[in-house]
C-alpha cells in the first residue's frame, strides 16, 4: 500500500506542477491529506514498532559502545528488513 501512495503523490505532483500554481496547491493538499490520514499513521506506527522490536535487543547489547558502532548496526538491520520485504514481494 505504501508504494502506491508514494507513486500517487509523485504523479500528482508532476501533474500539479504542469497545471501551474493551482495544480501544485492541489497536489500539496493531497499530500497533506495522505500524511494526516489514519491509515498512514497506522502504517507508520506499525513500521516503527517493527523496527524498534527488531533493533532493541541488539541496541541493548551495544549500550555504552560508540555511536558509530550503533549506526553501523542500525544500517545492517535496516538493510536486512529491506531485503526481507523485497523477498516477500517477489514471492
Amino acid at each position: 500500500m505504501g508504494v502506491e501512495v508514494v507513486l500517487g503523490f509523485a504523479v500528482g505532483f508532476l501533474v500539479g506542477t504542469r497545471q501551474g500554481r493551482e495544480g501544485l496547491q492541489k497536489a500539496l493538499d493531497s499530500a497533506q491529506a495522505i500524511m494526516a490520514s489514519e491509515e498512514t499513521r497506522r502504517l507508520l506506527g506499525e513500521g516503527l514498532s517493527a523496527l524498534e522490536a527488531a533493533t532493541a535487543p541488539a541496541l541493548d547489547r551495544m549500550n555504552g559502545k560508540s555511536n558509530r558502532s550503533k549506526a553501523a548496526l542500525f544500517s545492517t538491520v535496516l538493510d536486512e528488513v529491506i531485503e526481507r520485504r523485497q523477498a516477500r514481494r517477489a514471492a
